[in-house]
């Protein structure tokens, strides 16, 4: 009997000792998104946004003028249009600084924003008149801008050097932007009640 229990408290202490767990650091903080999981996380908002604004010009059309989707459209393009002229200041800013490292990198989107502000500062009369069309128009050109940004970021994410925080900070201001204007225009054409 006394082997018994000295058995049993023998187990009893090296089963103490492998169930104590020591902890001598804390556990490290969850990890904040990076930039580029940022980026994806806004493109796919943004994916969605441009379907909403899309079936929200149509249904508006049932309840406004056509000169009323038009007016809304264009007038938060505008806003876009300049926040983007200020996206495009800071890239080129940056590609002055590190023309050799962002040169190549940006080249593509550089002219992708010049064409798209462009593109979207125009007043085509025929085109205006009609909201679904204008829509259309203005929709396609922010999907290539949108489109080209990826491939930049994709370049970034590929290239070891790391963006500069301007360049950085000028993409997700890009994304973002997109991502407001679109889903404000989306908001001002959803039916009152």
């Amino acid at each position: 009997m006394a082997k018994l229990v000295l058995i049993v408290l023998a187990l009893c202490a090296v089963q103490g000792s492998f169930a104590m767990v020591r902890r001598d650091a804390p556990a490290a903080p969850a990890e904040e998104p990076n930039f580029f999981q940022s980026i994806m996380s806004i493109k796919d908002k943004i994916e969605g946004v441009f379907q909403e604004t899309q079936q929200n010009v149509l249904k508006s059309l049932g309840f406004q003028s056509n000169e009323e989707v038009v007016q809304t459209i264009q007038s938060n393009t505008n806003q876009y249009v300049e926040r983007l002229r200020s996206v495009q200041g800071v890239i080129e800013e940056e590609v002055k600084k590190n023309s050799d490292i962002f040169e190549p990198i940006l080249k593509d989107l550089n002219t992708k924003l010049a064409q798209t502000t462009a593109t979207l500062s125009e007043q085509n009369p025929e085109v205006v008149q009609k909201a679904k069309e204008y829509q259309a128009q203005v929709q396609s050109n922010v999907q290539a801008l949108v489109a080209e940004a990826q491939k930049t970021v994709e370049k970034l994410k590929e290239d070891t050097r790391v963006p500069t925080e301007n360049i950085q900070d000028a993409l997700k201001k890009l994304y973002d932007y997109t991502f407001e204007t679109l889903t404000k225009t989306a908001n001002e054409l959803k039916p009152k009640n």
